[in-house]
């Protein structure tokens, strides 16, 4: 009997071992062994491969929801940052926390499949806490019209909604193809876009911004600029002359609005666009947000453009 229980003692170590060894195999194969049913290259460079269609998906940007929205992927958002405010139902959403600084405990609660980011936040530690957390990530950059369709089909193909983005994306290219042929011949005015007074900035021809401009009818006044967003001073405004002035800004605030723009007719007396009142402002969410409402920012410029009847002037 005890010859017995010295033998079988071996024979159970040896058997709790090999069961232990299957066991961690089990639940340590790489995900990569299994079927990548596709692949993306993000705007990063990185190739983001998934198994298998995201179930669950968390949009650290505004345009990101706003875009997941619109194609009909809204059931698959988990979480949203509190800057994602449109449509209305994304404030429905978990909220993750702030634009800058989301709640990283949160996010990993949620568990998702997969974590979209726009290409700023690349440079947050937010980035590299996600990587660090194995969270997978993609990072879109919607910099131009280009960059804008590039993401609709990117989002589409993620959330298996390709017909739709498909279809948005259609949609968008045939309005501003049709608000390029119809301005061909139209003399464009000299537009001066404020991004903000505080410093007191533009953009170049590179952004989205100037692009809405540039279909709205008008030219950038600082297109050629090197840098993305470059300041401006008040000399430099003189010598250019804007003839208009698009102001992005929050079109709810009125006192707010209406001391800036006294502000820019104080600085700018001398132009033609702040002497005769050619001040446009434009709801900052749609100007500022590289999304499904692109072309509706290049119809309230162009709408109101056309009723300050600048030929008339």
């Amino acid at each position: 009997m005890k010859f017995t229980v010295v033998i079988l003692k071996p024979l159970i170590c040896i058997l709790i071992v090999l069961i232990s060894l299957f066991v961690f195999q089990s639940c340590n194969k790489s995900p990569k062994q299994g079927k990548i049913l596709f692949s993306l290259t993000d705007d990063l460079g990185d190739t983001v491969s998934f198994q298998k269609f995201p179930e669950k998906i968390i949009s650290l940007a505004p345009n990101i929801t706003e875009t997941l929205f619109a194609i009909g992927a809204d059931s698959l958002i988990a979480g949203v940052t509190d800057y994602c405010d449109y449509p209305p139902e994304a404030k429905n959403k978990t909220s993750t926390g702030s634009y800058f600084a989301p709640d990283l405990e949160k996010i990993a609660s949620l568990d998702p499949d997969v974590v979209l980011m726009n290409v700023e936040s690349r440079n947050q530690t937010t980035y590299q806490a996600l990587k660090k957390l194995n969270m997978k990530l993609f990072v879109s950059n919607a910099k131009n019209f280009d960059g804008i369709i590039k993401m609709f089909g990117d989002l589409g193909k993620i959330s298996n909604r390709e017909s739709a983005s498909g279809k948005l994306s259609d949609s968008l290219i045939k309005i501003r193809d049709n608000y390029i042929r119809s301005d061909t011949a139209k003399k464009k005015l000299k537009a001066l876009i404020i991004i903000s007074i505080k410093p007191f900035m533009t953009t170049n021809a590179k952004t989205f911004i100037s692009e809405i401009v540039n279909m709205a009818g008008m030219e950038n006044l600082y297109k050629d600029e090197v840098i993305d967003y470059p300041l401006m001073g008040l000399d430099d405004l003189t010598l250019r002359n804007p003839e208009i002035i698009i102001m992005p800004a929050d079109t709810t605030a009125h006192e707010k609005n209406s001391l800036q723009v006294g502000m820019i007719k104080k600085m700018l007396s001398i132009n033609v666009a702040a002497r005769t009142g050619r001040i446009i402002i434009v709801d900052d969410d749609i100007m500022f947000r590289p999304g499904p409402r692109i072309m509706e920012a290049v119809r309230i410029i162009k709408d109101k453009v056309n009723n300050l009847n600048i030929g008339n002037q």
